[in-house]
């Protein structure tokens, strides 16, 4: 028995106890470790204690109820009655004993319970006589247990009568394997693995009186030579399970075989419900040919084998819905049409509050935003773009430092008596495997030199040990990181670092290498390993006991990026001792889709209060600005401008990159402007962190404005002042013919002021980047943990009291949170004014040159718009996009792209 099993255990026998305290949590591990002497003899009371605070965070773990849109149409609900109905359920009763042994709190616990019931009561109805089709999708979060939700799903559709159950699980086979492991755990209870020593495994040990077949394991996807089964697929009586990659080929295979097991005279499998989980949804499963009626390679092949069956569910996982509501950007009437469209259904899905979360790191109320170390001394070594020939002269010292970290954060961990969970480190730098190779190397020789110096000097006095020059380092690293963050003392640590650093290997994840990351057979002493890889480790490949990631990847695209982030999931006891090493611009990005995802979310909220159905979310959601950057990418091969229906309304929007070349011009205009405002109007000086205040502004006053302020059109198509423009214009008669205008001039700002038409204005510090476009134009880039010109709240200005009220209410019923800061998306939502927002800018060079200083800009002007919400319909507006500027930024998400469909047509 390990620590980790004893607190397993102590977590199942609290649950049944009706009043747990402290005091309880203790005395129920106390009584456990006596039943195992030697686990008693090797722990300390300091270790003990660890276990029961992590037992006591478990048990407060709170999670909210999973909210759904749909689309109701003839579709009756069914499961209620069932569930009076139908006796002996076997399968999901058997799932839930299982999770709560392995530590599930029973609040969670009984949440899943509800999720799972929405779900699948969302389902086709398996004894409705009739033939049906449904199509829905489950968005949850990046690592946050979507697996866990579906072999529940799984388990209750097949109690409820579900006989063909697939799985497409992602489009790499280590993730497949994976799969077929948890699943086996999971649902199926009995091993595939040939070499394992129990053929029982998960809930197999709790009883197989009903045992599904399968037709996959851990080492084979579905093979025809291999699918051997003796009776017509209407026979089955216990359901048959597959567990496959996204691969058009073995697609098609299972197609042709499941013909010849048909024996129905209609072509179509009748009878036989079939159910089709589709994990990471987003991912090949849609159909993005121009021409809806030629759909692409695995789009065809899911389509054609939902149909062999007259009653088929299709349902959708995913962290990133994106792709799925932007099937098809040019028509809305083909985005209806389209087979895989979620038409029935949404269901969002809520993470518990243990769940390290995007928001957590990366938002501004983020608690984890410490753990976030920027890097600055890549671009000699491992630049972000690079090509497949390109030769890594050496590590970059951040890369060194990460290294070190994680064996100082693994040294933590044995101290804590965790020593032996799986523990693990990312590094994703290349999606080359040759690069890849050769960091890999690089990284066991630092490896191989730390081990030495620990086998050979931490176990001697301090002093002594510290003349190594490794073990000087690592002590360094300590008090960067560590020292005084963490109850755990140098002296602690040394003491463990040649049990923390022994076990420690280097390994290269891709196509094309031997290795791979085998934690189950690891589970006795933990899997401790330096993951190396690119794209199979950015698409739902979970890494156990993820601790410290290097990441150097470029991309600007919200699902690229946020599977590619393995930092987000579980990390109970170590979150303090795990970092995320990327640069300035990929911290500025996604503390950028933090928001963007909050807002979809609370969105998603929105509509479900409202009754809209999912082709309704879709309409919306596409209609929002962000979704120009998707709709962008999807236009980029054809180099024609970008034609979108736009709704500013409830949005904001803002000159995020400005030219070096027009600073003097626009600070000019600003000067002219405030002045007429002054003239016209009359400014009040607002609250002491705020600034000027200029109210009843008209619409075509704002739209001058606008107009005249030289806007970076291909960097920041949403300002652009032609579609901005023809948006106000629409919409001042009636809906905002007033404005706020706000000069913002923080009193706690302590960048110096700036003198503005004989204002000294405050100025406001962002990180930004210095870079020059292809065309030869200088620009800034605003990045960092705040990528935004505003600060959080300052879109409250010019609000009054009751719409401040209004905004606090509706923020807290949507969140659910009443700890939570207000978002400024709630605010915007309360106005009844559109506000302009005018920002001087100190702009502090980010990632300056190795042995440079960092380049100052002092009264750079930007502005932003915080637009009342709207109730009129979306128009179509033009954004023209220099298409060379988005192939510089997109093309490497294109290629990686199309070697991931040439991977799956293989």
């Amino acid at each position: 028995m390990t620590l980790n099993d004893l607190e397993n255990n102590a977590i199942g026998v609290l649950a049944t106890m009706p009043e747990r305290t402290p005091e309880s949590v203790r005395m129920v591990l106390t009584t456990l470790l006596v039943l195992s002497p030697d686990l008693k003899a090797q722990t300390s009371a300091e270790q003990l204690e660890l276990c029961a605070q992590r037992i006591e965070t478990k048990l407060f773990v709170r999670v909210h109820d999973a909210s759904s849109i749909k689309f109701d149409g003839e579709f009756k609900p069914w499961l209620p009655q069932r569930r009076a109905e139908v006796e002996g359920h076997f399968y999901y009763p058997r799932y839930r004993r299982w999770l709560s042994q392995k530590g599930f709190v029973s609040t969670v616990l009984g949440v899943l319970d509800k999720d799972t019931d929405k779900i699948v009561g969302l389902l086709g109805d398996p004894l409705l006589a009739k033939p049906w089709s449904r199509r829905g999708l489950v968005v949850g979060h990046v690592q946050s247990g979507k697996t866990a939700n579906y072999s529940g799903v799984i388990s209750k559709a097949a109690d409820y009568g579900y006989k063909f159950i697939v799985i497409l699980a992602g489009m790499q086979e280590d993730l497949r394997a994976q799969t077929q492991e948890r699943i086996e755990e999971g649902f199926i209870g009995s091993n595939s693995d040939k070499e394992a020593k129990d053929p029982i495994v998960g809930v197999g040990r709790l009883g197989l009186d009903r045992r599904p077949s399968t037709l996959t394991s851990r080492a084979d996807d579905f093979k025809v030579m291999h699918a051997r089964l003796t009776m017509p697929i209407q026979s089955l009586k216990e359901p048959l399970i597959l567990v496959m990659k996204k691969n058009a080929k073995v697609l098609g295979n299972l197609v042709e075989w499941l013909k010849t097991k048909n024996k129905d005279p209609s072509g179509r499998i009748s009878g036989t419900p079939m159910l089709l989980i589709d994990d990471e949804a987003d991912n090949a499963s849609v159909n993005t040919s121009a021409n809806a009626d030629s759909p692409t390679s695995i789009n065809g092949r899911i389509r054609e084998l939902l149909s062999l069956f007259d009653k088929n569910v299709y349902l959708g996982y995913t962290a990133t819905p994106f792709a799925n509501i932007f099937i098809d950007p040019e028509s809305t009437d083909a985005m209806a049409r389209e087979d895989l469209f979620p038409r029935d259904f949404i269901v969002s899905l809520d993470a518990p509050t243990n769940y390290v979360s995007a928001a957590r790191l990366f938002g501004a109320d983020g608690d984890l935003g410490g753990s976030l170390i920027a890097v600055e001394d890549h671009e000699a070594s491992l630049p972000e773009k690079h090509k497949i020939s390109w030769k890594v002269p050496a590590l970059p010292p951040s890369l060194k430092e990460a290294v070190a970290t994680f064996l100082l954060a693994r040294a933590v961990r044995c101290c804590r008596g965790n020593g032996t969970n799986h523990s693990s480190m990312l590094i994703n730098v290349s999606r080359f495997n040759d690069v890849q190779t050769q960091v890999t190397g690089l990284v066991k020789s630092e490896l191989v030199r730390y081990l030495e110096a620990c086998q050979g000097h931490a176990a001697l006095p301090e002093a002594q040990a510290l003349r190594d020059p490794a073990l000087a380092e690592l002590r360094r690293v300590w008090d960067d990181q560590f020292a005084g963050s963490v109850k755990e003392t140098w002296s602690d640590v040394q003491a463990r670092l040649r049990e923390a650093v022994g076990p420690v290997d280097v390994r290269k994840i891709n196509g094309k290498s031997p290795d791979t990351l085998d934690y189950k057979r690891n589970e006795e002493t933990g899997l401790h390993v330096i993951a190396v890889g690119g794209f199979v480790l950015s698409r739902g490949f979970t890494l156990e006991g993820l601790t410290v990631s290097y990441f150097l990847r470029s991309s600007m695209m919200y699902d690229t990026l946020l599977q590619m982030g393995r930092w987000f999931g579980y990390r109970d006891g170590y979150a303090d001792v795990c970092r995320v090493y990327m640069t300035d611009d990929a911290i500025g990005w996604y503390s950028h889709i933090s928001d963007a995802i909050d807002e979809l979310r609370d969105e998603f909220k929105r509509m479900e209060r409202a009754n809209r159905t999912p082709l309704q979310f879709g309409l919306r959601v596409r209609s929002d600005p962000e979704s120009l950057i998707i709709t962008a990418r999807n236009k980029m091969r054809t180099g024609k401008p970008v034609r979108h229906s736009i709704s500013l309304g409830g949005t904001l929007i803002e000159t995020t990159s400005l030219r070096k070349d027009a600073l003097e011009q626009n600070r000019k205009l600003a000067e002219e402007f405030v002045a007429s405002l002054d003239r016209q109007h009359g400014s009040t000086l607002v609250a002491s962190d705020a600034g000027w205040l200029w109210s009843g502004v008209s619409a075509a006053e704002v739209r001058d404005f606008v107009g005249r302020f030289r806007n970076y059109d291909d960097l920041c198509i949403k300002t652009q002042a032609g579609p901005v423009n023809a948006y106000i214009q629409a919409r001042e008669v009636d809906e905002m013919p007033e404005w706020d205008v706000c000069l913002f001039s923080p009193a706690k700002a302590d960048a110096g002021p700036f003198t503005l038409g004989g204002r000294a204005v405050q100025l406001q510090e962002r990180s930004s980047s210095w870079d020059t476009a292809d065309d030869g134009i200088g620009y800034f880039r605003i990045n960092g943990k705040s990528s935004r010109v505003a600060s959080r709240g300052q879109e409250r200005v010019g609000l009054t009291d009751e719409e401040v009220k209004t905004a606090r209410d509706d923020f807290f019923e949507i969140s659910g949170n009443e700890g939570k800061s207000i978002s400024d998306k709630a605010y915007r939502l309360a106005r009844t004014r559109p506000l302009l927002m005018l920002h001087l800018l100190l702009l502090r060079e980010s990632s300056p040159p190795q042995d440079q200083q960092a380049r100052e800009e002092r009264g750079a002007l930007a502005w932003g718009i915080s637009f009342k919400a709207t109730g009129r319909p979306e128009q179509q507006v033009e954004y023209v996009v220099n298409t060379t500027w988005w192939k510089n930024n997109f093309q490497e998400d294109l290629e990686e792209a199309a070697e991931e469909s040439e991977q799956a047509d293989a």
